[in-house]
């Protein structure tokens, strides 16, 4: 099950004290009206998690700028998908197949099946509206690479991060 968690407060839900950096807080997960709240405690009033408690952790509050996470415009993302779809260059391969895996993950694409080309895994998607299908090609690339690929997509001038 995924959750959707904010990051940590700046103050504690007992005191209503500031953190100050590098302070110890304990961050708890409860259910409240159906909905998963986190909750940050400060180290002095912590006696331990509630019963009902989904989960919990230890932490230091840090004022540090958090890196800006890139949001992905998917219609861009899939036109981007779509451009790329022809090209025998190597490198737009690989964009091609990330693209594919973001896709898949913000569920714009689905991966109907894994089929063998010419001795080479290729996944056969269809779009979320019905569209496709689309051979992508598996490629062998480590975790840095796929990273390093993403980066650079979403550096990119005209690229689909919103």
């Amino acid at each position: 099950m995924d959750f959707n968690i904010r990051p940590i407060a700046r103050n504690c839900a007992v005191s209503g004290r500031a953190f100050q950096q590098g302070d110890t807080c304990w961050s708890v997960l409860l259910e409240q009206n159906g909905a998963v709240v986190r909750q940050d405690i400060s180290d002095e009033n912590w006696q331990g998690p509630p019963a009902e408690a989904i989960g919990h952790w230890q932490s230091r509050f840090t004022t540090q700028a958090q890196p800006e996470r890139s949001l992905m415009n998917t219609d861009a993302l899939y036109e981007y998908f779509l451009q790329l779809s022809d090209s025998p260059n190597t490198v737009q391969k690989q964009y091609r197949y990330v693209v594919a895996l973001l896709l898949m993950r913000k569920k714009r694409l689905v991966l109907d099946e894994v089929i063998e080309i010419d001795d080479q895994p290729v996944m056969r998607l269809s779009g979320s509206g019905g569209e496709g299908p689309f051979d992508v090609s598996e490629e062998e690339l480590s975790e840095q690479e796929v990273g390093q690929l993403q980066q650079q997509l979403f550096q990119r001038p005209n690229s689909a991060a919103a």
